[in-house]
Order: structure tokens, then C-alpha cells, then sequence
């Protein structure tokens, strides 16, 4: 017997080897001294099914069946032949007579299990899947095939608590409570969605993850997650509680006592000063009219969004005054700076758009843009503390020309305003050639602005200042600023002589709103009569006297479009867009698709992504994809255009 035994290990190694002649020689010559050695055969059926005999492997399971009617691998093996050759009905039975020998054979059960539900018969595979937690309490796959048989039945509470079972069974095991986090923050969502309560789900999540062992890259996409679901559904201490879980990921080295975490409320500027008790003073924005014969060239959609720019905003633009406050201020996303200005811990005046922000680096966790909160986290130690002490006004800062010069310089009319305000230095934070050129052309002295990188240095950006009596401008309405801007940059900056046509090219501003043709498409502009410039090459000055004096403008979206509002009467600027901008389902028609100029006409020419492989979901990752110009479109459109304008000249 011993003898046997050692042939057929040495046969088992030579099928793992791949030698398969070789290991069903060595069984045949156990079968051939004894006939009746089941193992034998069935090792022989192995070896002949692996070389892809699968009717002489079926012929050895038999005869080992024959010598010996309880070798459960023999009935393991017939299954698995009559499920790859597609008779599941054999396949079944054999699975069947495995699990009556042996009722606590895993592997069988879940096979069983997996042909019933591809057969359809959802409810039949829910007992071998019963039976195997019953043998195997611990079980992923029984959990996990119980919750998606309950799930496709319909029953997705059901499957929530076959989840939480085996999270409850196997707390170690973290793809189970993966799987129960996700399958809560899913439900969490279509309950916020629904208009129903989400806060049940999101305490289930938070529940598992306090008691995670620890938190996976999984695990910590779905505290994101669920964060933006609390403060959505305004369930602010559940959001605290998620963030504190992050913490211990996302800054290990620290105590949970040098970490901040608190909520902040997003108000609009008034009921921001008065909800931090600040003193303040508010007035409404004079705004500039829009000609009837800008808004009539708008596509329909966009005339809503235009029309608003010719009414006065009810939004009331002001200053707080003598303000003791807090700025956070680090980078996030892309090249621009964000920064949030905290009154008393309490409350938080949002200076950028909503989005939502990842990692340690900014405090700021994650909001969604329907929540009227989020959470700020302040990890002290990694903060560098600034005070400053002296009387300023307080502007945010970006590195972005467009972000700056529209919604950050035009702050600056409260100087106006308020002439008392002319004799403070003025704080902003990295400042370039070109903020200090708009800067001059505002009206500010050289000897009024501070950079705030010279007290800190070039490789901190993680600062906390402490301003014990800043002066904090208001964001001011589009159409408000556009009216400052002109008023003041106009006068001081005269057009070119002759009207020109002028292609305003990103070829040198890689990565965003590439044109993945740009050199066709210049030089097609370059056969109707354009000069193509590099606006990053330009000057402000430059900049502004080109396009006051264009007759015809085409760029892309960026950066320089800022400068359509310098455009003269009859000017026409043509935007080169990405598929996300200038439709009616996009959501950035309210912020940038009624940047028309206030005194010309605007047109919109959308291209196409060139994507290597699918598109990114997030819109502001699509913000790097290239896109191609339609050059017999934008043929036909400058034509137009040119025909337009001699027409009317």
C-alpha cells in the first residue's frame, strides 16, 4: 500500500509539472496491479481532464465511483466536467451527491449555489448557501452570496443584514465589511435621493467602520463618501464622527487631541458677518447693462444667465470690519489656492467653488453643493501659526489669472466705497508678475500690498493666520465686477490702432483645455486674416490693449477668456469649447457661459474629446482631456462672422 501511495504522489507531481503522459503512466500501473484502487482513478480522471480529454477523464470518475460509491472527489470532479461541458442538470446532481456524503463541503454548496442562480432559480440557491453557514458560521462567500441573492430577489434590506451577519461572524475580515459599508453608503445615497431619511444607513456604515481593525483604500473612498451624505442630510455630528475616523488615517503621527475637527457653515456674506457678530457694512453692486443685441446672439439657454447680469444683484456686496479671523489657507486641486476664513470656529465664507476636497493637505474634508456645512479639520502641528496684528484688508489669493482678476481684484472697490480703507496694507498671498500689474492698474500703491509668502517662506503651504483686526471684502457679482474692471483698466490702457483679428492660442498652458488640433486651427485663422498669440507671452497691459481693440477674438476656455470683458463695441469673441461647456444640461452656464462681453457679442463652438481610453467622470478632470475643432464648422462660423462685420461697418 505504501508503495501505491508513493507512485501516485509522484504522479500528482508530475501533473502539477505539466508531464501528463508521464503521471497517467503511473496511475494506469497502480490500476494495473490493483484494479480496484479508487484513488488511483480518480487521480488518472484528473490527469486526462487536465489534458483536455474530458470523456476519458468522465470514464476514470466512474470507475472509481464503481470501487468506491463514497469518494466525494470523484463526484466533485463528474460536476465540474458536466458543468464546463454545459448539462448543469448532472452537474447539479453530482454537486448533491457530494453534499450528502459530505455536508459540510464548502466548495460544493457554493458551486451548487452558483449554477441554481445561473439557471435563474434565485430561491433554490439560497439552501446550499443556508448550509454553508450553517457548517462555516465565518463564511465570505456564503455572506456574500446570500446578500446578492437577496439583492437580485429585490430584497435589498435583506441583503444589508446578511452582510452585517457576516461582518458580526468574521470581524477580521475586511472584504466583508467592505462590501457592508458599500452596500450601506449605496443605500444611504438612494435614500437621500428619494427625498427620504439617509442618516439610518450612514449610522450603519459608521457603526462598522468604528470597529474595523483597519481602514483599507476602500474603506476610506466610502467615509468620503459618506461624509458628503451626512452634511448633505444635515446630519453634522454623524459627519464629525466619520472625519475623526479619518484622522487616525491621515495623520498617524498625531494625537487625537492636537487635531481640530469641527463643523462650519456656509452662509452667504451677510449672514456670515452676522452670524460670526461682525461688524460690516453692505450696499448693492452697480451693475453694467447688457446691449438687447448681445443677449438676441446668445443661444436661448444662455439668455436666462445673461439677462440676470442687467439687473442690479440682490446679493448685497460689503465689507466686514475689524475682524478677528482665522485663515486657513493651503493648496488643493490643480494650481489654485483655496482659502477659507473661520469667525470664532463657527462658520466658514467659501471663497472658491464647491468642491470637494481629498487628502490631509487642506483642512477642508467635503461638502456637497446642495449642504449647507462642511468640516474643517485643523491638524495643529502641521500648521504654521502666523499672527498678525496690524490693521489690513484681507484678500484671497490665486495663482490663476482669470480667478484672480475676476474674483479676486474687484474686491478692491470697497476702497471706494469706503475711503478710510485706502490707508491699510493689503494681504494676499503669492503674488506674481502679472497680480502686481493688475494691482497697478486698480489703483493700488505699491507700498499698501503685502505678500504674505515673504513671512513664511517658499515651502510652507500650510498656514494658519490669526488677523486680530482684518478688513475682509466681500465676492462680488460678475456683473459688478466687469463694470469695475472696464472703468478702471479702460482709461488707462489704450486700444491698438486698427482692429485685428486675433487667436488667442493655449498651446503653451498644457495641461487644461487643450486643443488637441491647435495647429490647424491656427492656421486656418491665420487664412482669414488672425494673428495667433501666446496670452501667457503678453503683458496685461498687452493683453487688454489687444483685445480693446480686436474686431474678432477666438480662444478656447481658460485662463485668458477673462479678457472678453475689455472687448469694444462690435467686437464678437468666439469660445472654443469642451463638450461639458455651453449646452443646456451644463452646469457651468451660470458661472462661465454668461461671461459675454457687456459690450460686444459672443459665439460658441463646441469641440470633441479625443480620449485614449474612457473619460473621466469628475468634469474637472475632463478639464485636461484635449479637444478637437471641427475646422469646416469654424470655417463656416468665422465666415459668418467676418460677413457680420463688414456688413455692419
Amino acid at each position: 500500500m505504501a508503495a501505491f501511495t508513493e507512485l501516485l504522489g509522484t504522479a500528482l507531481e508530475l501533473l502539477r509539472q505539466g508531464s501528463h503522459a508521464e503521471a497517467a503512466a503511473l496511475c494506469r500501473a497502480v490500476l494495473a496491479r490493483q484494479p480496484a484502487q479508487a484513488e488511483a482513478a480518480c487521480l488518472l480522471g484528473v490527469v486526462h481532464s487536465a489534458a483536455a480529454r474530458p470523456d476519458a477523464a468522465a470514464d476514470a470518475f466512474r470507475r472509481a465511483i464503481a470501487s468506491k460509491p463514497d469518494l466525494v472527489d470523484a463526484y466533485r470532479n463528474l460536476a465540474l466536467l458536466r458543468a464546463d461541458a454545459g448539462d448543469l442538470a448532472a452537474a447539479r446532481q453530482y454537486y448533491r451527491r457530494v453534499l450528502a456524503l459530505a455536508p459540510a463541503d464548502e466548495a460544493a454548496a457554493l458551486a451548487l449555489a452558483t449554477l441554481l442562480e445561473r439557471e435563474g432559480d434565485l430561491d433554490a440557491a439560497r439552501a446550499p448557501l443556508l448550509a454553508v453557514l450553517r457548517h462555516h458560521p465565518a463564511s465570505r462567500a456564503g455572506h456574500l452570496g446570500l446578500a446578492r441573492l437577496c439583492w437580485l430577489l429585490g430584497r435589498p434590506d435583506a441583503a444589508a443584514d446578511w452582510l452585517r451577519r457576516g461582518v458580526e461572524a468574521a470581524p477580521g475580515d475586511l472584504e466583508l465589511r467592505e462590501q457592508y459599508v458599500l452596500h450601506c453608503t449605496h443605500r444611504a445615497g438612494q435614500a437621500y435621493i428619494a427625498g427620504l431619511d439617509s442618516t439610518p444607513w450612514c449610522d450603519r456604515a459608521l457603526t462598522a467602520l468604528a470597529a474595523a481593525p483597519r481602514i483599507t483604500a476602500r474603506l476610506y473612498a466610502q467615509v468620503e463618501e459618506l461624509i458628503r451624505l451626512c452634511l448633505a442630510a444635515n446630519a453634522r455630528d454623524l459627519a464629525l464622527d466619520l472625519l475623526r475616523l479619518r484622522n487616525a488615517h491621515d495623520f498617524p503621527e498625531l494625537p487625537t487631541a492636537e487635531i481640530d475637527v469641527f463643523a462650519v457653515s456656509r452662509n452667504d456674506f451677510a449672514g456670515w458677518c452676522a452670524a460670526a457678530a461682525l461688524p460690516h457694512h453692505l450696499w448693492l453692486g452697480e451693475a453694467q447693462p447688457v446691449t438687447r443685441e448681445a443677449l438676441d446672439a446668445l443661444p436661448a439657454y444662455l439668455r436666462p444667465h445673461a439677462e440676470a447680469l442687467t439687473r442690479p444683484d440682490v446679493t448685497r456686496v460689503g465689507v466686514a470690519l475689524d475682524a478677528d479671523v482665522e485663515v486657513l489657507q493651503g493648496f488643493y486641486v490643480k494650481d489654485n489656492y483655496e482659502c477659507f476664513v473661520l469667525a470664532g470656529r463657527r462658520h466658514l465664507l467659501h471663497e472658491t467653488a464647491d468642491l470637494v476636497v481629498h487628502g490631509p493637505t487642506v483642512p477642508v474634508v467635503g461638502h456637497s453643493p446642495e449642504a449647507r456645512s462642511a468640516l474643517c479639520r485643523i491638524p495643529r502641528p502641521r500648521y504654521r501659526r502666523v499672527e498678525v496684528d496690524e490693521p489690513c484688508l484681507f484678500l484671497p489669493s490665486s495663482p490663476n489669472y482669470w480667478h484672480f482678476l475676476v474674483d479676486v481684484l474687484p474686491r478692491l472697490l470697497v476702497r471706494e466705497r469706503m475711503p478710510d480703507l485706502k490707508a491699510l496694507p493689503i494681504h494676499l498671498f503669492d503674488l506674481r508678475a502679472f497680480h502686481h500689474e493688475m494691482l497697478a492698474l486698480a489703483g493700488v500703491d505699491p507700498d499698501r500690498i503685502v505678500d504674505l509668502r515673504h513671512r513664511v517662506g517658499p515651502d510652507d503651504i500650510q498656514i494658519l493666520y490669526r488677523f486680530h483686526r482684518a478688513c475682509l471684502p466681500s465676492a462680488i457679482p460678475y456683473a459688478v465686477a466687469y463694470r469695475w474692471l472696464r472703468e478702471r483698466f479702460l482709461p488707462q490702457v489704450p486700444p491698438t490702432a486698427d482692429p485685428r483679428r486675433i487667436y488667442l492660442t493655449r498651446r503653451g498652458s498644457a495641461p487644461k483645455h487643450r486643443i488637441a488640433n491647435d495647429a490647424d486651427v491656427g492656421a486656418l485663422l491665420e487664412g482669414h486674416g488672425f494673428e495667433t498669440l501666446q496670452p501667457e507671452r503678453l503683458t496685461v497691459r498687452e493683453t487688454v490693449a489687444l483685445v480693446a481693440g480686436a474686431e474678432i477674438v477666438v480662444a478656447p476656455i481658460g485662463a485668458g477668456t477673462a479678457n472678453h470683458m475689455f472687448m469694444p463695441p462690435g467686437c464678437t469673441w468666439i469660445h472654443l469649447a469642451n463638450p461639458d461647456f455651453f449646452h443646456p444640461a451644463s452646469v457651468w452656464n451660470a458661472q462661465m457661459g454668461t461671461q459675454i462681453s457687456l459690450v460686444g457679442t459672443a459665439r460658441h463652438l463646441r469641440g470633441r474629446f479625443v480620449a485614449d481610453g474612457p473619460l473621466p467622470p469628475n468634469v474637472l478632470d475632463r478639464l485636461d482631456v484635449p479637444v478637437e475643432i471641427d475646422l469646416a464648422a469654424l470655417d463656416r462660423l468665422v465666415s459668418d462672422v467676418i460677413r457680420g462685420s463688414s456688413a455692419t461697418g
